[in-house]
């Protein structure tokens, strides 16, 4: 017995593998991650949506123009691009090619660089005047006139009927836009008193306080329809 060899005992070593912690405050970071990146591109990247078609000078699309442009610059309203004035024009003008636009296109180009640069009185670039100049010089340019005409027409004899006068209101500013008006005193103002039916327009000047604009008149005009 004193020969034989003394038993060994052996403990068994059980392979473990590193428990992996999750932190669920990081939960979802990731998804987090993505929609940033996605603001990222909205803001600074390409623009979203479909362009308006490209404008050849026919006048017939002029008025679609705008109102393509304006919905595509709202679309876009969170870029970059469109944070600064002066971008809406000079984007804008890449829609209208063609050679009887060219010419018209580079004029609009021309005197907003003149009035961004200029010594004695530089235009800040995110001032409005640079897109309500590009649309006064578009729709004197490119709007039917005969459309404005027209419409200037109906203006004159639009009468309220039927006691609807909410109709009347949306037809007259309906005209009001198609005639590109803005003598909103001395001529858009006689205009919505002469439609409305005598009574309610003396009861609306027979207001404490007098409607001035038009905006006024139709609120008034409301008010005492009731």
């Amino acid at each position: 017995m004193d020969d034989e060899e003394p038993l060994q005992y052996f403990t068994p070593v059980v392979q473990t593998h590193p428990v992996t912690q999750v932190n669920m405050a990081t939960v979802g970071d990731d998804l987090n991650d993505d929609e940033e990146e996605e603001q990222t591109k909205t803001s600074k990247g390409g623009l979203k949506g479909s362009p308006p078609a490209k404008f050849n000078g026919d006048r017939k699309a002029a008025k679609q123009f705008i109102n393509d442009f304006r919905a595509y610059r709202f679309l876009n309203r969170k870029n970059e691009t469109m944070k600064v004035v002066a971008n809406w024009v000079a984007l804008a003008l890449t829609f209208i090619k063609g050679e009887q636009v060219q010419d018209w296109a580079n004029g609009i180009m021309d005197l907003m660089e003149e009035q961004l640069e200029s010594r004695l009185n530089p235009m800040e670039e995110t001032n409005e005047y640079h897109w309500t100049s590009f649309k006064d010089a578009f729709r004197d340019t490119f709007t039917n006139t005969l459309e404005q005409e027209d419409a200037n027409n109906q203006l004159q004899n639009l009468k309220m009927t039927d006691g609807d006068l909410d109709k009347f209101i949306t037809h007259f500013n309906h005209l009001v836009i198609i005639s590109g008006r803005k003598d909103e005193m001395r001529g858009l103002v006689p205009l919505f008193k002469e439609g409305l039916p005598f009574g309610l327009a003396q009861a609306c000047m027979n207001r404490e306080r007098w409607p001035q604009t038009i905006r006024q008149w139709q609120e008034a005009a409301r008010d005492k329809h009731k």
